[in-house]
């Protein structure tokens, strides 16, 4: 028998190519994608937008028929709706993060035929933790960097909670920065910002070491992995790390990356002789951008809270261990694209599109 999927966040960068890949499929019968209004413009065949919200009501803020209608026929739920925005308060992310899923935990457990619940996560539910974090850890006191991190650890010790009574499956993931063919960024996020204030020699420095490891996928293999998780190979009960594994660029690595395709793909921004940012320790960067505050310059203030809620996340150098995910794909066949070989691509696609034209929402990532 076909599945059929409720799909939350479905306008995100991970749901719209997720959304994609799963009607595609012959054996899903179709996807309901979560969507505000009527945000989801020339959606795939077999793709069905339904109008709601998951921090609306155990419902999801939809119609009466359209809930009944998903709650008689869905199969799986992959949760992938969150609100990213790492500037949010604390009640703010709560109220998206922890409570949406509530909800979406809520609807599931109404659903007769629910054979699965997929939930989206992020490798930075370790926080501020330092070193090897595996993907069967998740408890820590160690604090976190911003209120998206640890929303979304309550969000993984509620989901815990329920996978005595719901089959759950957690997936993990890594920062998604593009396509690893085309380069192509469907939504924006802080890194590509923060690449848009190197550019413009806006950022004159970044906290970290050195040696700190930076973790980027792309999302052409962030949506395969999910695919399959989802589809083949749901493992109810387990958590695994979508992420680069040992394939990551340390921050040094990561700016000259940068600043050699800066050069080749806009051969002008050589005659500007921008600086690589230094890389300096936390209370350095914290001087820094409290004497930005103190001076009232309005770009550099503007700048710095661009990266001042994600990029501390450096200071505290951690590796994402990816074995149990790596042994599932391998069987699978599903290989993950180098680093080094698709990031140049994403760049000449920041730079020749103008970091695309402003033209896409950054706000909130999904339902």
């Amino acid at each position: 028998m076909n599945d059929t999927i409720l799909l939350t966040g479905a306008t995100g960068m991970v749901g719209q190519a997720l959304a994609s890949l799963l009607a595609r499929r012959r054996d899903v019968a179709a996807v309901f994608a979560l969507v505000h209004g009527s945000d989801y413009p020339s959606p795939p065949e077999k793709v069905i937008p339904v109008s709601g919200d998951v921090t609306a009501s155990r419902n999801l803020g939809m119609e009466e028929d359209a809930c009944r209608e998903v709650l008689d026929r869905t199969t799986l739920v992959v949760h992938a709706a969150a609100d990213t925005r790492f500037s949010n308060s604390l009640d703010e992310a709560r109220s998206a993060n922890l409570d949406g899923t509530k909800n979406v935990l809520a609807l599931s457990s109404r659903c007769p035929r629910l054979k699965g619940f997929v939930a989206l996560s992020t490798v930075h539910v370790a926080g501020r933790r330092i070193g090897t974090i595996r993907e069967d850890e998740l408890h820590h006191n160690a604090g976190f960097v911003n209120s998206y991190e640890q929303s979304k650890y309550e969000t993984e010790l509620l989901l815990r909670e329920h996978m005595g009574r719901l089959p759950i499956s957690v997936l993990r993931l890594s920062t998604v920065l593009g396509s690893s063919t085309s380069g192509e960024v469907h939504r924006l996020g802080a890194i590509h910002h923060a690449l848009r204030l190197y550019y413009n020699s806006l950022a004159p420095m970044i906290p970290g070491t050195p040696e700190s490891a930076v973790d980027l996928i792309s999302i052409d293999y962030a949506a395969a992995v999910i695919e399959h998780f989802a589809m083949e190979g749901f493992l109810p009960g387990r958590t695994f790390h979508i992420c680069g594994g040992e394939d990551v660029l340390s921050i040094t690595e990561l700016l000259e990356f940068t600043h050699q395709a800066f050069l080749r793909y806009r051969p002008s921004w050589r005659k500007r002789a921008i600086e690589m940012p230094a890389i300096v320790d936390l209370p350095t960067f914290e001087l820094f951008a409290h004497s930005v505050e103190e001076v009232g310059d309005s770009v550099l203030m503007s700048s710095v809270a661009t990266i001042r809620h994600f990029a501390p996340q450096l200071a505290y150098p951690k590796t994402f261990i990816d074995a149990e995910c790596k042994e599932v794909l391998l069987r699978a066949g599903i290989s993950r694209p180098r680093l080094r070989d698709f990031y140049p691509n994403v760049v000449r696609w920041l730079v020749e599109t103008g970091w695309g034209e402003h033209a896409f929402d950054t706000e909130m990532a999904s339902t």
